[in-house]
């Protein structure tokens, strides 16, 4: 264990340096959003584009052109033969009904020409006119409905990169992929953004990325040629990613070197205030290796000012908070390829199997012996299996059990010394917080054994991006809840007077229990310890099932802009001041029920500050970090939770004693 302990330290020195490493975030908006904004709020897109400069945007997405955008941002005029028959005049051709016109405009004669180049692309020339007219060339397009072309994927516009890039901006391109695409169709859409400076990243919209299925080679080959970084959008229940095809399968070819996007739906946007808004993003950022932010712009402005204005005020605060943090802005960082060195994983893999071996034998007694035996036959066999395999499944096992067996250890360690140092007479309640106080940040620190198991086996890209993601979440807080109350049972008279610390003791518990006479109080409270199952259990892992109060959500506000990380409250307000609850129960000689729901509820603490390492996409420092400021939160709320059982006991004391003197 202690081997194993070392090399996990290093790992996660490691891991820290790259994680740090990682600290610039791209701040994005939709280019053509921000045009119409502007255009709508008789703004000069020279002030709206200062003004998004100075709170923190540093790119632009600009997305397939249609005739329809195009038209509405004046590149173009779309015309239908009435209004030719009206308006303008054909040369040598008469109107086609039903055909739709496309003509140039004054001063925007490049556009007229791309956009020609990706109608003849996507529908072929045949289906692509050219006639002449009194405003000039037309393009005449036919064999489809006006609103089918009008709102018909075109391509990335040059010219657009081109504008983006000399406002100062970098530039995200969001392309669609073809139906039946071809390498000609992904080398077409690339060489739109050839010598285009600052293209930082691509994104891509639809159900499919460019190439899928087909042809991701030559994606990824156009990417890599241009130095241009993958980025995925984060899933709505932030974990893993929106589901496109073809985009795990080039992530993998890029060995999950990818950014990671996070935006807010636009529905979702109305329902929030801008302050919630922006404390998403900085929450996002800074909890789940966001480094790439799209910031959609409101539709209504709020707080008394436009919606432009609105939006820009929000992602101003989002910058202020991250930059708070230490993070600048620009370029996003892409996670590099990295893989801890293998050696170094087995040998950490190893100290998890001696550190379940450790756990195994305080609940089931064996000889040192079969305990070797046991370890040097696990080790063996995983070894073998990391080896002939990718790795990942074996030491996701092994995290798995780190999760489990040191919050368990921990607390069963607690409990032998608290048997050790038992006496007939109770310890003085001073010297009982003392105590309790040094009993929990030991349990904390056995613990942190298993959490820096977990951090270095799986601290890897691939678990950093979420493409592999820590399963049986849940796991890790009921069984050791379920296991500590085995070793309660295995060491304290709890039951009838009698420690089940035997194979027959068992037995016989398990027919007195299963037989004994229920009363109707006890479905009661069996159905409310089923209820705070459901919400400790709901509210764990990676997504949340059990909505959450708003009391708690201001709570929880307060605390992530407050402290480095914010400590989870189960353990502060829960499981660490029942801990110390639980060791003063002990010392002062309370009644052994309470000792054993306080011991109980101590396990949450302890397990919650192993399980966070469990989400491996949050920095290891902030994990850390999360888990020392629960503990000093979590140890003066327990000296906080001892006064007050004191001062309700000497209140009691009081009463009994004034009743004894009125009798």
């Amino acid at each position: 264990m202690a081997i194993g302990l070392l090399t996990a330290l290093f790992l996660v020195y490691q891991r820290d340096r790259i994680e740090e490493a990682q600290n610039h975030i791209e701040n994005i908006v939709d280019y053509d959003a921000v045009l119409r904004a502007s255009a709508f709020e008789k703004r000069s897109t020279h002030d709206a584009f200062k003004a998004l400069k100075a709170s923190g945007v540093t790119a632009f997405a600009i997305y397939d052109r249609t005739l329809e955008k195009a038209n509405d941002a004046g590149e173009i005029q779309l015309l239908n033969a009435q209004d030719l028959s009206t308006n303008v005049q054909l040369y040598g051709a008469n109107y086609k009904a039903g055909a739709l016109y496309v003509a140039s405009v004054p001063g925007k004669e490049g556009y007229f020409k791309e956009i020609r180049e990706d109608l003849v692309h996507r529908l072929g020339a045949d289906k692509v006119g050219l006639v002449n007219s009194s405003r000039g060339l037309l393009l005449e397009l036919t064999g489809a409905p006006y609103e089918a072309l009008s709102t018909m994927k075109l391509s990335i516009s040059r010219l657009q990169a081109q504008e983006v890039s000399n406002r100062g901006f970098n530039v995200i391109v969001r392309p669609t992929n073809f139906k039946n695409v071809t390498p000609e169709d992904t080398r077409y859409v690339f060489s739109r953004i050839n010598d285009i400076p600052n293209v930082t990243g691509i994104v891509f919209t639809g159900k499919e990325i460019l190439g899928a299925p087909k042809y991701l080679d030559e994606t990824l080959k156009e990417l890599n040629s241009r130095n241009i970084p993958l980025i995925g959008i984060e899933a709505v229940n932030q974990l893993q990613y929106d589901p496109q095809a073809g985009f795990n399968e080039l992530a993998a070819m890029k060995e999950y070197s990818v950014g990671r996007l996070y935006t807010i739906a636009k529905d979702e946007l109305k329902k929030i205030t801008p302050e919630e808004a922006s404390q998403r993003y900085y929450i996002s950022d800074i909890e789940r290796n966001i480094r790439f932010n799209l910031f959609p712009l409101y539709e209504d402005g709020q707080n008394n000012t436009t919606s432009l204005q609105t939006t820009i005020n929000y992602i101003a605060e989002s910058r202020d908070k991250l930059a708070e943090k230490g993070f600048e802005f620009g370029r996003g960082d892409v996670y590099p390829a990295y893989n801890p060195n293998p050696l170094l994983v087995v040998v950490t893999m190893v100290g998890s199997i001696a550190l379940f071996v450790f756990v195994l034998q305080m609940l089931v007694a064996m000889r040192t012996h079969k305990q070797l035996v046991l370890f040097f036959a696990l080790s063996l066999a995983s070894i073998v299996v990391y080896i002939i395999t990718s790795g990942t499944m074996i030491t996701l096992l092994w995290a798995l059990s780190a999760a489990v067996m040191a919050p368990v250890g921990a607390m069963i360690m607690v409990m032998d010394h608290w048997k050790s140092i038992a006496s007939d007479t109770p310890v003085g309640p001073w010297r009982a917080t003392g105590y309790a106080l040094m009993y929990l940040v030991g349990a904390a620190l056995f613990a942190a054994v298993g959490a820096m198991f977990i951090a270095s086996m799986l601290g890897n890209t691939r678990f950093f991006m979420e493409f592999a993601i820590f399963r049986g979440v849940k796991l890790t807080f009921v069984l050791p809840i379920v296991l500590v109350a085995i070793a309660y049972l295995q060491r304290f008279p709890l039951w009838k007077g009698r420690m089940l610390n035997s194979k027959e003791e068992a037995i016989n518990f398990v027919k007195e229990f299963l037989t004994m006479d229920v009363r109707f109080y006890v479905f009661l409270v069996v159905g409310a310890l089923a209820t705070v199952g459901y919400v400790f259990v709901g509210r764990s892992g990676h997504t949340a099932g059990v909505p959450v109060p708003a009391a708690e959500l201001m709570l929880r506000r307060f605390l992530e802009n407050t402290l480095y990380a914010r400590p989870r409250e189960k353990e502060f307000i829960i499981g660490h001041p029942a801990f110390m609850l639980a060791t003063f129960a002990f010392l002062r000689k309370w009644p052994l029920v309470i000792h054993f729901i306080l011991t109980i509820a101590s396990v949450i603490g302890i397990a919650s500050m192993v399980e966070t390492f469990c989400h491996l996409r949050t920095p290891v420092m902030m994990s850390i970090m999360r888990g020392v400021d629960g503990l000093w939160i979590g140890a003066i709320l327990g000296v906080v939770a001892i006064l007050a059982a004191r001062f309700l006991i000497y209140v009691a004391q009081w009463y009994q004693q004034r009743e004894v003197n009125h009798e």
